[in-house]
């Protein structure tokens, strides 16, 4: 009788296990299934998360689903974000500062997901960003406008701060209202220039200073059948330091990527949202 139950309870978790199951991934940046990203709008996206990881080495990615019951119907958007993170192996091993922006278009609902070092105590901040900048435009399908601002608002709210030993905001209504003007900016007029505040990391390189500034001007845009352009200004607000450096802007891809993530996990972290 023991071993009637022992097989009976393998058969149902393994029932369970064949129905949780994940898209695959074509790359480590930007993967838009539910097509919400014009060819400019996934560029612009595909760039700046490339210049977060070269810079920080954090991992960021966005994903774009129709519907979530086509991969596991039986879990809620919590369950099946952090199955997928820890899947994927979003963000670098050891760090584990990845992230993942998760945006479901007929489900009306979407999660960021934290990678295992953030904590918990960040979830508040992350609920914040969500409300402010991604679903206001979700509510009047403006989904790509509120994609770039909002993950725009991510860097700027948590990666940033967290990179820099910052504590969690404690709460507040007032707290981190400069990120939800620059937000409301980026989903108002779908700005091509894009600061890097992570750059304040770094050391001028003539006064020592950390007032550096990027700033990432896009002259024309890559697509899925040409290459983009543009200039990467840094200059420092406490000297005359300025540099600017011609960049290239890689197609927008089709195909499966060759890179891979960096085996990072997620312990639950993060907050979602509904429209």
């Amino acid at each position: 009788m023991i071993r009637i139950f022992a097989i009976f309870a393998f058969l149902i978790c393994a029932t369970t296990a064949l129905a949780q199951s994940y898209p695959e991934y074509n790359s480590t940046t930007v993967n838009d299934y539910a097509g919400l990203l014009d060819d400019a709008s996934e560029a612009r996206l595909v760039a700046q998360l490339e210049e977060l990881k070269k810079d920080t080495g954090v991992e960021m990615t966005v994903l774009t689903l129709s519907r979530q019951d086509m991969f596991a119907p039986d879990q809620t958007i919590e369950q099946f974000a952090t199955g997928l993170f820890n899947e994927w192996g979003i963000g670098n091993k050891t760090s584990n500062d990845g992230v993942l922006v998760l945006v479901m278009h007929t489900d009306r609902i979407m999660r960021i997901e934290l990678g295992g070092s953030y904590g918990r105590d960040w979830d508040r901040t992350t609920a914040k960003v969500i409300d402010r900048s991604f679903l206001p435009a979700f509510g009047e399908d403006r989904y790509q406008d509120g994609i770039e601002a909002g993950v725009t608002d991510t860097i700027e709210a948590i990666v940033t701060p967290f990179l820099a030993g910052e504590e969690a905001p404690s709460g507040g209504e007032g707290d981190n209202w400069i990120f939800a003007i620059v937000a409301a900016v980026f989903a108002g007029i779908g700005a091509l220039i894009f600061k890097d505040k992570f750059v304040k990391l770094r050391k001028c390189p003539e006064c020592g200073t950390r007032h550096l500034n990027r700033s990432r001007h896009i002259k024309n845009s890559a697509t899925k059948t040409s290459t983009g352009n543009g200039d990467m200004i840094t200059e420092c607000s406490n000297c005359s330091y300025r540099s600017v450096v011609p960049y290239t802007i890689s197609r927008v891809s089709s195909s499966k990527s060759s890179s891979s993530f960096g085996g990072g996990s997620s312990g639950g972290g993060g907050a979602s949202g509904k429209w």
